[in-house]
C-alpha cells in the first residue's frame, strides 16, 4: 500500500483500511459545520453581533473553503494527496483552538476563515481517493460510504453543540475539534497511502482571476443589505470588480494554453448538470441548516439544547434515505431519485412557509426530518451520476470543482437568507406598526390594553416585533421552496440507468 495502485488491485481490506480514515476526515469537517449552526444564537448574544454579522460565522468558513478548493488540485498533484491532507487536518485543529479563544466577533469571524481556507482540501480528496479506491461498478457503493461522514455530522453534530454549548458555553463547540482533529491526523498518516506525483506550473491568472471573483461576489452579497445595495459604491465596485474577475478567468480558460480549468470537462453532460444542481443543493439545504436554529431559539424561545436535539432529526431523516437508496436505486432511475430528494426539500420548506409562532415540537422535528430525507437521497445520487461518466484523470479536477461549486452555492444561499430576514423584517414591521391605531378595534383584545400606558406601548411594539421576525422566517421557507423547484426541469437532462 505504499505507492499508488489501480481501483481493481485493491484488495478488500486494503480498501477498508483506506476508507476508514477518509470517513474520520470526512466526519470531521461535517460536525464542526452543524455544531458551529446551533450554537449561532449564542455566539450571537454573547459577542453583541447582529443577524448579519454572526452569518459571516458560517459564510466566512464557507468562502474560505472554496477558495481553498481553487488550489487543491493543484496542491495534491505537486506536493502529494498524503501530505496536503495531513497539513489540511493539522490546520483544522489549530485554527479550532484559535476560535475557541476569539474574543469578539471580528477576530472569530478571521478564525474561521482560516479554518475554512485550510480545511478546504478535506472534502475534495476524500471524494477523489473514494473513487480511485474502489472500481467504478461499486462507485455508488463508495459514495455512499464517503457520505456517511456527510450524515453522521447532522445526526450527531447538533447534539453535541447544544450539549456543549448549554453545559459549557460555545467556545467549546470550537475547542471539540482538538481531539477529533488528532485522532483522524493519526489514522492518515498510519494507513493512508501516498498517490503519485507531478510538477506543474500553477495557471496564477486563472486562479487569481477566480479567487478574487468569488470573493468579491461574497462581499457584495453580505453587505450588500447593510450598505443598501447599488446606491452604495463600495456594492458596486465590488459588483463591478467580480464581473470583470469572472470574465477574464472565462476566457482566459478558453484561450490559454495551460489553462486552470479545463473547460472542456463540461463537455460531459452529466458533470455539467450535477454542478448545477449541486449549487441548488448548497443553496436550498445550507440555507435551511442556517436558519432553523435561529427560528428554535429566537423565535419559539428553545433552549439551545432542545434545539440542538430537533436538529437532529435531519440527520436522521438523512440516514433513513441512505438505507432506502440501495433498494430504490435497483428499481428506478437514478434521476427519478434526484427528483425525489429535490420534491422532499421542496414540500417540507413549503409546509414550513405555513407555520405560526407556536407551531408544535412534532411538527417541526418530522418536517426537518423530510428535509434531511431529501437531502440524503439527493446528495447520494446527484454525487454518484455527475462523475458516472467523467474519465478517471479529470476526477480530482472534477471533484475539487463538485466541492467549489457546492460551497460558492451555500455562501451565497446564506448570504442570500441573511439578507431577506434583514429586510423582509423591516419592512413588515413598518407596515404593521401602520396598523397600530387609536382606530383599530381589533387592539382591545389585548390583556390589559391601556392606549396612554407606557407598559401597554412597549407590550404592542414587542409584539410587532415578533410577528415582523416570523413573517421574515416565512419568506425564507417561501424562498428555499422556489429555488429546488425552479431546478428541477435540469435532472431531466442527466443520462442515468439503473445498471449505472
Amino acid at each position: 500500500m505504499s505507492s499508488p495502485k489501480a481501483a481493481a488491485d485493491y484488495s478488500s481490506l486494503e480498501r477498508i483500511i483506506i476508507t476508514i480514515p477518509v470517513l474520520m476526515a470526512s466526519l470531521l469537517h461535517s460536525v464542526n459545520m452543524s455544531t458551529a449552526y446551533v450554537a449561532l444564537p449564542n455566539i450571537q448574544g454573547n459577542l453583541a453581533a447582529t443577524p448579519d454579522q454572526v452569518g459571516w460565522v458560517v459564510t466566512a468558513f464557507v468562502v474560505a473553503s472554496a477558495v481553498g478548493t481553487v488550489v487543491t488540485g493543484w496542491l495534491s498533484t505537486r506536493f502529494g494527496r498524503r501530505r496536503v491532507f495531513l497539513v489540511s487536518i493539522a490546520g483544522f485543529t489549530f485554527t479550532g483552538a484559535l476560535c475557541a479563544w476569539a474574543s469578539g466577533i471580528e477576530e472569530l469571524v478571521i478564525y474561521r476563515a482560516l479554518q475554512g481556507l485550510v480545511s478546504a482540501p478535506l472534502l475534495p480528496l476524500s471524494q477523489a481517493i473514494m473513487l480511485d479506491t474502489y472500481p467504478r461498478e461499486r462507485h455508488g457503493f463508495a459514495m455512499s460510504i464517503w457520505s456517511m461522514g456527510m450524515i453522521l455530522g447532522p445526526v450527531v453534530g447538533p447534539t453535541v453543540g447544544a450539549l456543549l454549548t448549554e453545559l459549557y458555553g460555545w467556545r467549546y463547540v470550537f475547542s471539540a475539534n482538538v481531539p477529533l482533529g488528532i485522532v483522524a491526523y493519526l489514522g492518515i498518516m498510519l494507513t493512508l497511502p501516498e498517490a503519485g506525483r507531478r510538477s506543474h506550473a500553477l495557471d496564477w491568472v486563472g486562479v487569481t482571476s477566480l479567487i478574487i471573483g468569488v470573493s468579491a461576489l461574497q462581499l457584495m452579497l453580505d453587505r450588500g443589505e447593510r450598505l443598501g445595495w447599488f446606491e452604495s459604491y463600495e456594492i458596486v465596485t465590488e459588483g463591478l470588480i467580480a464581473a470583470t474577475a469572472f470574465y477574464v478567468f472565462v476566457v482566459h480558460c478558453l484561450t490559454a494554453r495551460n489553462p486552470y480549468l479545463n473547460l472542456g470537462i463540461f463537455r460531459d453532460r452529466n458533470f455539467a448538470v450535477g454542478m448545477c444542481l449541486i449549487f441548488v443543493f448548497g443553496v436550498a439545504v445550507f440555507s435551511s441548516m442556517f436558519i432553523l436554529p435561529l427560528f428554535l431559539q429566537n423565535v419559539q424561545e428553545y433552549p439551545v439544547l432542545t434545539a440542538g436535539w430537533v436538529m437532529s432529526a435531519r440527520g436522521l431523516g438523512t440516514m433513513l434515505a441512505m438505507l432506502m437508496g440501495g433498494i430504490l436505486a435497483d428499481r428506478f432511475s437514478a434521476k427519478y431519485l434526484i427528483l425525489l430528494g429535490m420534491a422532499a426539500i421542496a414540500l417540507s420548506h413549503l409546509w414550513m412557509a405555513q407555520w405560526s409562532a407556536d407551531v408544535g415540537m412534532t411538527e417541526v422535528v418530522w418536517l426537518t426530518a423530510v428535509s434531511g430525507y431529501g437531502m440524503g437521497m439527493m446528495w447520494v445520487t446527484l454525487t454518484t451520476v455527475t462523475f458516472s461518466t467523467l474519465a478517471p484523470q479529470l476526477r480530482t479536477e472534477g471533484a475539487a470543482l463538485f466541492a467549489l461549486v457546492r460551497a460558492i452555492g451555500a455562501s451565497m444561499g446564506t448570504s442570500l437568507i441573511v439578507a431577506l430576514l434583514v429586510r423582509s423584517a423591516q419592512v413588515n414591521y413598518i407596515e404593521l406598526r401602520d396598523h397600530a391605531s387609536l382606530f383599530n378595534k381589533a387592539l382591545n383584545i389585548l390583556p390589559g390594553w391601556e392606549p396612554t400606558s407606557v407598559s401597554s406601548l412597549i407590550s404592542l411594539r414587542n409584539i410587532i416585533l415578533a410577528q415582523a421576525e416570523m413573517i421574515s422566517f416565512l419568506n425564507a421557507f417561501v424562498f428555499l421552496f422556489v429555488v429546488p423547484v425552479l431546478a428541477m426541469p435540469l435532472v431531466f437532462l442527466l443520462r442515468t440507468s439503473r445498471r449505472a
